[in-house]
């Protein structure tokens, strides 16, 4: 079985499961795979979405059963919860909308939200508001980027020799002149 077989036979369980851990790369590269014609682009998403919402859930899930025990259970990540917490309190429904998009808050922010009063059925449907605009930003992204990139390569096949022989030239004019600086202290 080859690649393209690969992701068009497993790409989808792949997705969900790989987003569950780490959401951008997954989804751009779904993304590209879709332009690629080996997914379905909506479908696409709808992984996604899934594998954030169960990351999400399991988080949220995690500080509203656990709770303070977490700091003896993870000290690091508990002590990421301080700043989150403030935030919780002044811009709770905005936050779960938008936590996605701010990296470092993306497996904190459900473990405040579960130690926090909030109701879990309101986390949920504002999570699934969020997590679809990401998703939609990240694999759409990843689609358009991979279709335009395609687009350029087809339009510089004919120049390929002349790019590559720009890129050699530039590439050896800059090492020639990093290799006859002055060594020293001040260079």
């Amino acid at each position: 079985m080859n690649v393209p077989e690969l992701i068009r036979e497993y790409g989808y369980a792949a997705i969900v499961i790989g987003t569950f851990f780490e959401g951008e790369a997954i989804m751009l590269a779904a993304g590209v795979a879709a332009s690629a014609g080996l997914l379905s682009l909506p479908l696409v998403v709808a992984a996604s979405m899934g594998g954030i919402f169960a990351s999400d859930m399991v988080c949220f899930l995690l500080g509203r059963l656990a709770g303070p025990r977490l700091s003896r259970w993870f000290p690091r990540m508990y002590a990421r919860l301080g700043p989150v917490f403030g935030l919780v309190e002044r811009h709770s429904e905005k936050l779960i909308i938008f936590y996605q998009f701010f990296p470092g808050l993306c497996t904190v922010t459900p473990v405040a939200f579960g130690m926090s009063r909030i109701p879990a059925l309101r986390f949920m449907t504002l999570d699934l508001v969020g997590n679809a605009l990401w998703t939609i930003v990240f694999s759409v992204g990843g689609y358009y980027a991979a279709t335009g990139v395609r687009s350029i390569a087809s339009t510089l096949q004919g120049w390929a020799p002349i790019i590559y022989g720009c890129i050699a030239v530039v590439l050896a004019v800059w090492f020639i002149r990093r290799e006859r600086r002055p060594v020293g202290r001040y260079s």
